[in-house]
């Protein structure tokens, strides 16, 4: 009997699942090729930076901040947990080192306000306080651009954070581009952004995660993720980041398919 209740709970997921993925590439296929474009940034004046914990704003977007940051932008960051359970280990001191580390990064990549939110890791939900904070930098800032985790990562934290964004977003009434990145699960972008002069910039504020970068060689996975990139991209470019990037109305209207 229980087997059974399993199996149909897994049957309804699967069919859930696949229901949402069918619609993210129907939308992929109506906004471009399966060829990424170059995403433009000419116009990006004030961005802002969703990022689930510590590191992931440098791994998923650091690039492309590096671009803006040579063109003078203005952006912040909101991380939204604390770091404090980094591999097996959980602590305050990590915590504490986390985001010094953050900070520390941040600073390289231009950003002028790091704000940190203090969720434990893997229990992050969206809760009408996260919601409204990431609302109220939104309307403080009035954003070109916002980067967040893609939907649908492989990763409890980052799907939340997605979803906290597009509650927030579905009641912020300015308008701007939400740029999806990647970090542990890859996804189909219809941009991406050639990084190349910066990507030893990029490995620079990665190596600011010290704590990390002892634990998982995130510096290989970021060159072996942005190499990638680039020469499946069609374009001449050495490293590149990727991104799903649809606009404010379109994000929410995907994000309103997950239940979580």
């Amino acid at each position: 009997m229980k087997t059974s209740i399993y199996n149909l709970f897994i049957n309804l997921y699967r069919i859930k699942r696949d229901g949402i993925i069918g619609s993210y590439y129907s939308t992929l296929r109506s906004l471009s090729s399966t060829t990424p474009s170059p995403l433009n940034l000419d116009d990006v004046k004030k961005v802002l930076v969703v990022a689930p914990h510590p590191d992931d704003d440098v791994l998923g977007c650091g690039g492309t901040l590096f671009v803006l940051k040579e063109r003078g932008y203005y952006g912040e960051t909101i991380f939204l947990t604390n770091g404090k359970k980094s591999g097996a280990v959980e602590s305050d001191e990590i915590s504490t080192t986390r985001r010094n580390e953050a900070l520390k990064g941040s600073e390289k990549l231009g950003i002028k306000k790091s704000h940190f939110l203090g969720y434990h890791d893997f229990r992050l939900k969206p809760d009408k306080n996260a919601v409204n904070f990431v609302l109220s930098r939104l309307n403080e800032i009035k954003p070109d651009m916002v980067f967040t985790p893609f939907f649908m990562e492989n990763h409890s934290d980052h799907r939340a954070t997605a979803k906290i964004l597009a509650l927030a977003a579905n009641q912020y009434n300015g308008d701007f581009l939400c740029c999806c990145y990647e970090l542990w699960s890859t996804l189909i972008p219809n941009y991406i952004v050639d990084i190349t002069p910066f990507m030893e910039r990029k490995i620079s504020a990665i190596k600011c995660h010290e704590s990390q970068t002892n634990e998982t060689d995130l510096i290989d996975l970021a060159r072996g993720l942005n190499r990638y990139r680039a020469i499946v991209s069609g374009q001449p470019f050495q490293y590149a980041e990727a991104f799903f990037a649809v606009s404010k109305k379109k994000y929410i209207s995907l994000s309103a398919q997950f239940k979580k």
